[in-house]
């Protein structure tokens, strides 16, 4: 059965045990947390870090509620970064279980990228922890192609793609790109939709990629056609802020919403997939 997590920016005003009350409250399973923030002072940093009483609070609603932490983010690699600064969070994420990191590339040489790439693996390594790189439009990384030859530099076992629905298509990535994906790769997908045309400025880029998305099956993006070119059964993560609904529905309600929808999906491309038969399971 697919696993089908929440990530923590579908609810972004939570703190790390409120979205694993309301994950179970939901019949979400996994959460992916936000113990390293992606762009503060964006995003509000919690005290999870340590034997902190957040971090305890937290372990303890996964143990009462049944949910277990799928992944954990962000790592945002650029020249100079001090990688040692990571190794706290690397330390909690193995604590609250989680094996899968978000990576994101700052930095625009791939070859330098590459090198900091398998040293982040190589910490990554000793707690279990594999690093997924997500190709972002306007990052040193815009594509899955660039994030495949990076991945492929870096000659690491503990790297990872990262598909991401909403930047796949504003990236203008092809079925047949994603079809071309290494099927070893891919431990996962963060997975949302997206209403309107593609934005062809950056600006409005990032602001939908962080505040306004769409659930599954209420935008414009061929959600069934990605999925159906990915490998069959990967986690799906919904990563899926919606703030025009935040002040009108609940954390709960949003959760449920978001978790029919992933669910109808998963249905969706499993009868593409009937339809496709055995040799089109990832079409190109």
């Amino acid at each position: 059965m697919t696993i089908v997590s929440i990530d923590h920016l579908t609810l972004f005003e939570l703190t790390p045990p409120e979205l694993v009350r309301v994950a179970a409250e939901s019949g979400f399973t996994h959460v992916g947390l936000r113990l390293n923030p992606a762009a503060p002072p964006g995003e509000r940093p919690h005290p999870m870090l340590g034997d902190s009483p957040m971090r305890r609070e937290t372990l303890a609603r996964m143990r009462d509620g049944g949910v277990a932490a799928l992944d954990f983010g962000v790592f945002r690699l650029k020249r100079g970064v001090d990688l040692a600064m990571f190794e706290p969070v690397l330390e909690t994420a193995a604590v609250l279980g989680a094996r899968e990191a978000v990576v994101n590339g700052d930095e625009p040489d791939p070859h330098a990228l590459a090198d900091l790439l398998h040293q982040l693996c190589e910490r990554g390594r000793r707690y279990g922890i594999r690093m997924n790189l997500e190709p972002t439009p306007w990052t040193g990384i815009p594509t899955i192609a660039a994030a495949l030859s990076v991945i492929g530099a870096c000659q690491h076992a503990g790297a990872r793609l990262m598909v991401d629905t909403i930047h796949a298509d504003r990236s203008g990535a092809t079925l047949a790109d994603l079809a071309a994906a290494p099927p070893g790769l891919i431990d996962y997908v963060q997975v949302c939709d997206a209403k309107g045309p593609r934005p062809t400025d950056v600006e409005t880029m990032i602001y939908q990629a962080r505040s306004e998305r769409a659930f599954p099956g209420e935008g414009d993006l061929d959600l069934v056609g990605m999925l159906a070119a990915l490998p069959p059964d990967v986690a799906l993560s919904l990563e899926a802020p919606v703030s025009s609904l935040a002040g009108r529905l609940t954390a709960v309600e949003r959760a449920r919403r978001g978790r029919a929808a992933v669910l109808a999906l998963i249905g969706r491309v499993a009868a593409c997939r009937r339809d496709a038969g055995p040799t089109g399971t990832r079409p190109g």
